[in-house]
This record gives C-alpha cells, sequence and structure tokens, in this order.
C-alpha cells in the first residue's frame, strides 16, 4: 500500500550471459530492538531517535473477511503503538493502545500504525492501516458505503457488516498530523471515505495505507489494499491519487492445482491472468518522481513484482522488473535504490512468519547487487530506512505478535556486474547519477517540480 524530466533516447539490452544479481561476500545484521508485533515501517526523527511502526495484533471485538489474509477473519483490538528507541537505547511506547486489526487466534498480519515521518520542520506524520472493506470501519463509512454499489464477486466473498458489527475503528485507514508529546492527531486525509467514494483502480472496494514517505510540502502515501499512490498536501487542501496497474502473468505460471478464490484475480482470454499490484512501498526519487514497488497479489508469483516511476505525466511507468514480495524501497546518499524483498520465493505453502527475503541494490548504471541474500537473516522483512549517519535499518519478521525486530546492516562487502531490470528502468536510474540524494529520508526540504497535477489516473 508520487522531478525533473528527462528523456529516453536510447535502448539498453541485458544479454544473458553477464546478467544475474551476485551476493554479497559478508554482511552481520545487528538487533538495535525486538519484541514488536507486525513490525512496519521504520524512520528516524530529528532528534536521531529511531521510531518504529506497531500494527498490532488486534484483539476480541468485531471481525472482518480480508483479501490480505485471503479472506480469514481480521478482528478489532486496541494493541497498535508505535515504537522510540532514542539514541541512548531507551525504548519506550507511544500512542499506546492505539485501534488495531488482525488474524485471530494468531495474531498475524497485523493493521494499525503503519508508518511515521517528519518534514524538514520535525513534524510527525502518522500512517494508519486498515486491510479490508472500508465500510466496515465504522457506522458513518458503513453509511456512506450504502450509497455506492460494490463488484459482485466482493459481495460474495467480503460484503459489508451489519451495522451492530462494525469493527468500530474510525482511526484507521487516515493519514494524521501527530503530536508525538500529547498524543494528539489531527486527521489530514481519510482512504477509507476516499475509497468509497472514489474507487480510483476500479477494482474491488478495498483500502490499506501501507506506505508513508515525505518530501517538500507533501505525503506520498502507497495503498496496498487500493493499488494506488497518493499525493496529499500536509495542510489537506489537496489530494490526487494514481492506480497501479494490474500484471498479466500466464496460467502456466499458477502452481498444478491451485485453486482460484473469486474476486482475487481476473481471467482473461489467450490464458492469460491479471492479478493486482498491491504496492506495498514508495520513494521518492533524487529526480523528485515517485518510485512504487509491488508485493503482487494472489497467487503471488516469484520474480513477477515490478516497481513503477511515477513522474509529472502521472503514468506509472515499469522502472524495473524481475522482483518478488517487495515490501519496501530507499534511496540511500550516492543514488542507489535498495529494494527490500519480504520473500525470495512465493508466499504459498509456506510460513508467513518465516519467509527467507533479501535487500537488493541497484546502482545508478543498474548494477543490481545482493547485499545479505535470502538464508542469511531476513526473514519476512517489511520496512527499511537509512539512518544519519548512512546506516541501512530494516525491519525484520513483520508477521506475528513479539516477533519483529529492527536490524542495522553492517559491513557489507560487495562483487557487482551490471544487470539492468528494464529498459526504462536502465536508462532513468543511469540519468538520474550524480544528483543522488537520500530520497527516502522523507524529510528534505525540498525535491524537484510539481508532480501528479491531476487526480485520479486508471
Amino acid at each position: 500500500m508520487k522531478l525533473k524530466s528527462f528523456a529516453l533516447t536510447s535502448l539498453t539490452f541485458c544479454f544473458a550471459a553477464i546478467c544475474g544479481t551476485p551476493d554479497v561476500k559478508a554482511a552481520t545484521l545487528t538487533t538495535v530492538v525486538d519484541g514488536i508485533s507486525n513490525a512496519r515501517g521504520v524512520s528516524f526523527g530529528p532528534d536521531g531517535s529511531l521510531y518504529v511502526a506497531e500494527p498490532g495484533i488486534g484483539g476480541n471485538g468485531n471481525c472482518q473477511p480480508s483479501p490480505s489474509t485471503l479472506f480469514q477473519p481480521i478482528c478489532a483490538g486496541n494493541t497498535s503503538s508505535l515504537v522510540k528507541v532514542s539514541p541512548n537505547g531507551t525504548k519506550q511506547r507511544l500512542l499506546n493502545n492505539f485501534q488495531s486489526l488482525a488474524e485471530q487466534p494468531t495474531g498475524n498480519q497485523g493493521a494499525g500504525i503503519e508508518d511515521i515521518q517528519f518534514d524538514s520542520q520535525g513534524n510527525a506524520y502518522l500512517l494508519t492501516g486498515f486491510a479490508g472493506y472500508p465500510g466496515n470501519r465504522d457506522l458513518a463509512t458503513l453509511n456512506l458505503g450504502s450509497q455506492s454499489p460494490l463488484p459482485k464477486n466482493q459481495l460474495a466473498t467480503f460484503p459489508p457488516s451489519t451495522p451492530d458489527k462494525v469493527l468500530n475503528t474510525p482511526l484507521l485507514g487516515q493519514l494524521y498530523k501527530a503530536d508525538l508529546k500529547t498524543g494528539s492527531l489531527k486527521s489530514i486525509f481519510d482512504f477509507a471515505k476516499y475509497e468509497i467514494t472514489k474507487n480510483p483502480d476500479n477494482g474491488d472496494v478495498v483500502t490499506n495505507p501501507y506506505d508513508l514517505a515525505i518530501s517538500g510540502d507533501s505525503a506520498y502515501v502507497v495503498d496496498g489494499g487500493g493499488n494506488t499512490a497518493y499525493k496529499i498536501k500536509l495542510d489537506g487542501s489537496k489530494s490526487e491519487a494514481i492506480a497501479i496497474p494490474k500484471t498479466i502473468i500466464s496460467s502456466s505460471d499458477l502452481p498444478p492445482g491451485l485453486q482460484l478464490p473469486p474476486g482475487l484475480l481476473d481471467e482473461l482470454p489467450g490464458g492469460k491472468i491479471a492479478i493486482q499490484a498491491v504496492p506495498t512501498g514508495g520513494a521518492i526519487g533524487p529526480d523528485g518522481a515517485l518510485y512504487v514497488g509491488e508485493y503482487t497479489g494472489f497467487p503471488y508469483p516469484a520474480g513477477k513484482s515490478k516497481i513503477f516511476r511515477i513522474g509529472k505525466d502521472m503514468k506509472p511507468e515499469v522502472f524495473l522488473d524481475g522482483f518478488t514480495h517487495i515490501t519496501d524501497l530507499t534511496f540511500d546518499k550516492k543514488g542507489d535504490l535498495l529494494v527490500l524483498q519480504f520473500s525470495d520465493k512465493s508466499q504459498l505453502g509456506g510460513d508467513i512468519t518465516n519467509l527467507p527475503g533479501s535487500l537488493i541494490q541497484v546502482a545508478p548504471d543498474g548494477t543490481r547487487t545482493t547485499l545479505v541474500a535470502a538464508g542469511q537473516g531476513l526473514d519476512s522483512a517489511d520496512g527499511i530506512d537509512i539512518s544519519p549517519d548512512g546506516k541501512i535499518y530494516i525491519t525484520n519478521r513483520g508477521v506475528g505478535p513479539g516477533l519483529g525486530e529492527v536490524i542495522r546492516v553492517d559491513g557489507v562487502v560487495t562483487e557487482t556486474i551490471p544487470e539492468p531490470g528494464s529498459v526504462v528502468g536502465l536508462l532513468a536510474l543511469a540519468g538520474v547519477g550524480a544528483t543522488a540524494a537520500n530520497a527516502k529520508r522523507k524529510r528534505q526540504e525540498k525535491l524537484g517540480e510539481e508532480l501528479l497535477a491531476k487526480a485520479e489516473t486508471v
């Protein structure tokens, strides 16, 4: 769950003899904080403190079926929080007992506080998730949803609740300006209401705001449920939405004998299948464009995840491809793109709390390098950021009660070879080159020109 434009005037091809993603020789993963439930976004505050979003484990409140959990019920509770680790290592929870949804009784796949980022003035902005039909959030959204028809498949698999069964979680599915000292929240944008009334991707009516980036006077949010990227003025005066296109795969990409739940994908002529993008990571590039990584929806095919670039023309273009289950992106100070993979294999048939993930670096010339390979300690990793001193921090083990941790990546030694992931991707990233800056820092004072000048492109 938005720069300066440049022309692409030539083509670059990748030959099999020189392509491949090399592994690192050595990397040490150092645990900074642990004991976090369904750990999500990680960020550094203006005082150098580390902040970790803890969506929580739901509770014994009302439930709804969720497409994020293949329609297993997620139930409401007050178990979300924001974990703060000060520079001296002191750990405390802020916004304790925040609203949360998760599977029961496992407590897996929580939705609550998803991310926090800071603007150039040090103001904090908080993103909350939802993972379901937004009309079920509270009575106000249920009434709003009653005025808009739903797709037939959605009515059969995750329909609206009755008034006595709404989740009573009005704080979820929103973007807030937050006062971390007092705990007060000022709503800037309500994704639940927008999804009900606008439905930017024209698909099922679902919202799950997942990732937040801030640049200049705007927030950029990736909604994994709504398959949409948003640009939102921090004062709430304007918002714009861009749908992320579906991925087309062949029926031969499906595991033999796989049963297809209704409503999750579209069967097309010629043995093709359209699966939802499920965008989960976003970062502002050194060129000022928004880069969006996708997880891909059911049946979660390996190697089919893409990274899109969205410039001021508002059109998402494939920037790089060939990834699996991307959960987050960031750019480092050299202009390298860091891609975090939740898993290197399809999540189907695996323990979602312990899937072998990886961290891949893409240099401005298109070179891909695996900084942390599958099996080297990244398991179901879910968020990434870079500290003021240039260190990489990752939320690891992002599914399950108390399993989550933040780790620092130390001692990376690499060997690299050129590997463009796509024609557009290689040329665009090479064009960024010397203008590189740490753009996922999300609190830079100014980045590029205004983009996404219109709302809602599908």
